[in-house]
């Protein structure tokens, strides 16, 4: 029957040893590292999917016809302290570090959580429902630079420079680099307590046989004293007759 050391993976690791030794302690290690990462990308992934609720399709005219020319995901943020919101357009992926456009929030929605945006010839992004919105403005004759309008971005996009685009690298890189900290922090502290772990089970191990071997011993020299004892009571001595 095997033993509780049989079945330790650490009970042959030991600190100072062999290289053998070593290389186990860097498995674990690298082993408790991955099965962190594993579950800090699912929960990151899952806060992306969370936050990145909407998606953005983009289209323009190429070659005389309404073409999508790319698909992007958007969150919303909070700009001010008077409730309003914007999107931060990004990359329709895993990654989201790159920021596409800053957009207001649409108003004409597709699909379900999808909004549809069309690139004017002046580069507007303009929220539409499949239209060709150059065609419309022509015939309707608006005008494509709006001063007021475009006072009005240009301000937003220096207010957003100021506040959410010039970081510097620890406000840009902090949470990762303290995410990765706990990460090792965790693995280390997870290498050490199944090390410890293991001589305990091995310290456990020798009580058990030890004392195992003890019981045997009483067991044999009692026995042969109980033995002796009743065989000497035809001879006039006194003691314990074993049962038949």
């Amino acid at each position: 029957m095997p033993s509780a050391s049989d079945i330790n993976p650490f009970a042959d690791v030991s600190i100072g040893g062999s290289m053998g030794s070593i290389g186990a302690i860097l498995l674990v290690f690298a082993i408790a590292v991955i099965i962190l990462g594993m579950v800090g990308f699912l929960i990151y992934w899952q806060s992306v999917k969370k936050k990145y609720w909407i998606t953005i399709e983009v289209s323009r005219l190429i070659g005389g016809k309404p073409q999508r020319v790319a698909v992007y995901s958007a969150r919303e943020v909070m700009f001010g302290r008077a409730g309003d919101k914007l999107w931060k357009v990004a990359p329709k992926g895993f990654f989201k570090f790159n920021t596409i456009k800053w957009l207001s929030v649409g108003k004409l929605q597709s699909a379900p959580r999808m909004f549809k945006y069309w690139i004017r010839e002046d580069g507007e992004w303009i929220n539409y429902i499949d239209t060709d919105i150059d065609e419309t403005s022509k015939t309707m004759g608006i005008r494509f630079v709006n001063e007021d309008m475009r006072l009005q971005r240009l301000a937003t996009e220096r207010l957003l420079e100021q506040r959410l685009m010039n970081k510097n690298f620890w406000e840009k890189w902090g949470t990762t680099i303290m995410m990765l900290i706990v990460f090792l922090v965790i693995a280390v502290c997870m290498v050490v307590i199944f090390y410890q772990f293991g001589k305990v089970i091995d310290k456990f191990s020798e009580v058990a046989s030890t004392n195992a071997k003890t019981s045997e011993i009483l067991l044999k020299v009692f026995g042969e004293k109980f033995t002796s004892t009743g065989l000497n009571t035809s001879a006039g001595g006194t003691g314990l007759i074993p049962v038949a």
